[in-house]
C-alpha cells in the first residue's frame, strides 16, 4: 500500500453502488488518477447481486454496524414437513445472484443510450420485461400494455374500452382537445382525474397506477407525474421489439451493470480497492512539487483507510453510506422515508406468468405484478412483486426469484408485504414452494413522486456526496444527472457536455 500514499490521486470515490460506478467510468479516458473504495468485498454497494453465503453475511453485517441505507434485514429458511426439508432443494451458494435494489430499464430511457455511446453495452445482456399483472381476490389479471392490448382485451365491456382508449390516446398527447388545462391537472391526483375526467372504473384503477409504477397509492400521486409515467411505459412498447417496452440486464441487474463499468474503469487507469473503507478525512495544504496551472498549490483532501493506510486527494466523492467520516450537514441529507423489500426464492418456473411477448416477440425473463389490496388497505402503498426466471441467471433452473417491495408508510408495512406475497403464490399455484427470504428496510427520500431526482450536494468544495436514491422498480434516469454533475467539478474547465460518458470505438474494447 505504499505506492497509494506516494500518489496524489485526482479523485477517491468511495463506494461501488450504480452512480459512483458511473463516475468512475465517465472519467476513465480522462487522464485523471482515480482510486476506487469500497468497504465490502464485492463490487455494487447498494445495488449489490449476492450469493447466499454473501447475503447471509451481509445481514449479520448490519446487525453489527449502523447503515444509513439499510435496515432490519432478516433471513427465514421456511420448512414444511409434508415435503421434505427445503434446504435441501436450495441449490448452492454461488447458483444465485440476488439483488438488493432490482429495477428494470425502460427502451426509451436516457441510460441505455449512455450504455451505448460509453461502449459497454457489448459486455452486457439484456432480457425482455415480460407482462404487467393486477392480483386481486385470489385471481391474476394481466394488464392491457397497449391500445391494442385494450382492443383484444375480450374482459372488458365496450364502454370500458372506450374509456381507456380515451385515456391512452391522451397519454400519448395524440388528442389535444382533449387535453385538460395544466393549472386544471397540476391539481388534480390521478385517482381524481381518472374518477371525474375520464370516467374510468375503479376497478381499471390499479391497473393504470400498476403502468406508472407509483410507490405510492393513486390519490397520493399528482395526475401530471402519473401520466409522464404512463407514457414512458407506452412509448417504449414495441421499441425493441415487439410486445416488450423493458429490460434488465442478465447476471445480477443493476449490479451487474455497476461491475461492468467498474471494469471498465480499471481498464482506463482507474485502481480498485475492495474491502478497503475510507475512515478519516482532512483538508491540508499540497507540497511545492505540485501546483496547479496558476503556480498555486491546490488545498488537497488527505485521508486514511481503514487498514491505515494514508492518502491524499483532490477530490473526494461517495454517499452518505460510504464516506463514514461526513456527518449529514442537514436534514436534507439525511433519509426521510422507507420501503421494506424481500427478495425470496420459490421452488417453481411459474410459467403462466412468462407468455411470449408476440407472435415474434421474446419469451420475458421478469414480469410485474401489482398486489391490489385496495379494498382491505384503502389508501395504502401499493405493494409490487417482480418475478425473474432462470434465464436471468439469478437462480438454478426450475425456480424462481420474486422481489417484493412495498413503501412503509405505516408499522403494518412489513405485514402487508409478507401476506401479499403468500396470497400470491397460492394463486399461482406455488403454495408451500418458498425455499428462502430475505426481508430488510431501505431507507431513502420520501415518496414524492413528483419531485425531481435528488441533486448532488457539496459537503466543501472538494468533497462532493451523491443524495440517497428515492425507492423506484424502474431505473432512476436522474441519477445520470448527478454523476454528470460530479464529472464535470472534477475535470473543470476540460469537460464538454458532448464528451460525458462517450467513448471511441476501442476505448474499452481493449478489457475484452
Amino acid at each position: 500500500m505504499e505506492t497509494l500514499s506516494d500518489e496524489v490521486w485526482d479523485v477517491v470515490i468511495a463506494g461501488t453502488s450504480k452512480a459512483q460506478s458511473l463516475l468512475a467510468l465517465s472519467l476513465s479516458r480522462s487522464g485523471k488518477k482515480v482510486l476506487h473504495l469500497d468497504r465490502h468485498p464485492y463490487y455494487g454497494g447498494t445495488d449489490a447481486g449476492l450469493s447466499l453465503q454473501d447475503a447471509e453475511e451481509w445481514a449479520r453485517d448490519l446487525e453489527r454496524s449502523s447503515n444509513n441505507v439499510f435496515q432490519r434485514a432478516s433471513i427465514s429458511k421456511p420448512t414444511h414437513s409434508d415435503e421434505g426439508s427445503t434446504e435441501t432443494k436450495l441449490g448452492s451458494s454461488r447458483a444465485y445472484t440476488l439483488s438488493l435494489n432490482p429495477q428494470i430499464i425502460y427502451a426509451r430511457s436516457d441510460f441505455l443510450p449512455k450504455l451505448v455511446s460509453s461502449r459497454i453495452h457489448s459486455q452486457l445482456e439484456f432480457l425482455a420485461v415480460g407482462s404487467w399483472w393486477v392480483h386481486r381476490h385470489g385471481a391474476l389479471h394481466k394488464i392491457p400494455s397497449t391500445r391494442e392490448d385494450v382492443f383484444n382485451d375480450e374482459s372488458l365491456s365496450m364502454k370500458d374500452k372506450r374509456a381507456l382508449m380515451k385515456f391512452l390516446r391522451h397519454a400519448l398527447q395524440e388528442d389535444a382537445e382533449s387535453l385538460p388545462d395544466q393549472e386544471e391537472e397540476a391539481l388534480m391526483s390521478l385517482q381524481e382525474a381518472l374518477d371525474t375526467r375520464f370516467k374510468i372504473p375503479k376497478s381499471l384503477h390499479a391497473p393504470l397506477l400498476a403502468l406508472a409504477l407509483s410507490p405510492v397509492a393513486a390519490h397520493s400521486i399528482p395526475f401530471g407525474t402519473a401520466l409522464a409515467r404512463i407514457r414512458r411505459h407506452m412509448r417504449s412498447m414495441g421499441y425493441f421489439g415487439p410486445g416488450f417496452g423493458a429490460v434488465i440486464a442478465k447476471y445480477g441487474n443493476t449490479s451487474e451493470i455497476a461491475q461492468v463499468a467498474c471494469r471498465a474503469g480499471a481498464v482506463g487507469g482507474g485502481v480498485y480497492l475492495l474491502g478497503h473503507e475510507l475512515k478519516t478525512l482532512d483538508s491540508v495544504k499540497d507540497d511545492s512539487a505540485s501546483t496547479d496551472e496558476t503556480g498555486n498549490n491546490p488545498v488537497l483532501l488527505e485521508g486514511s483507510l481503514s487498514d491505515g493506510t494514508r492518502i491524499r486527494s483532490r477530490f473526494v466523492t461517495g454517499t452518505l453510506d460510504d464516506l463514514s467520516p461526513l456527518q449529514p450537514a442537514s436534514s436534507d441529507d439525511a433519509p426521510s422515508s422507507g420501503t421494506w423489500k424481500s427478495v425470496n426464492i420459490v421452488a417453481d418456473p411459474l410459467k403462466t406468468l412468462f407468455p411470449q411477448s408476440s407472435d415474434n416477440g421474446p419469451v420475458p425473463a421478469a414480469a410485474i405484478v401489482l398486489v391490489d389490496t385496495d379494498t382491505e388497505n384503502p389508501g395504502k402503498s401499493p405493494i409490487y412483486l417482480q418475478i425473474h426466471t432462470e434465464d436471468t441467471g439469478e437462480c438454478p433452473a426450475g425456480q424462481c426469484v420474486i422481489y417484493a417491495s412495498v413503501a412503509a408508510d405505516d408499522e403494518t408495512a412489513k405485514d402487508r408485504l409478507e401476506a401479499a406475497f403468500d396470497g400470491f403464490i397460492e394463486t399461482a399455484g406455488a403454495k408451500h414452494s418458498l425455499l428462502w427470504s430475505l426481508s430488510y428496510l431501505v431507507l431513502g427520500p420520501a415518496d414524492e413522486p413528483a419531485l425531481s431526482y435528488p441533486r448532488l450536494r457539496k459537503h466543501s468544495s472538494h468533497v462532493l456526496v451523491f443524495p440517497p436514491e428515492p425507492s423506484d422498480i424502474s431505473f432512476p434516469d436522474g441519477v445520470l444527472d448527478t454523476v454528470k454533475e460530479a464529472w464535470a467539478l472534477i475535470l473543470g474547465a476540460s469537460a464538454a457536455d458532448d464528451s460525458f460518458l462517450k467513448f471511441e470505438a476501442g476505448d474499452i474494447d481493449a478489457e475484452q
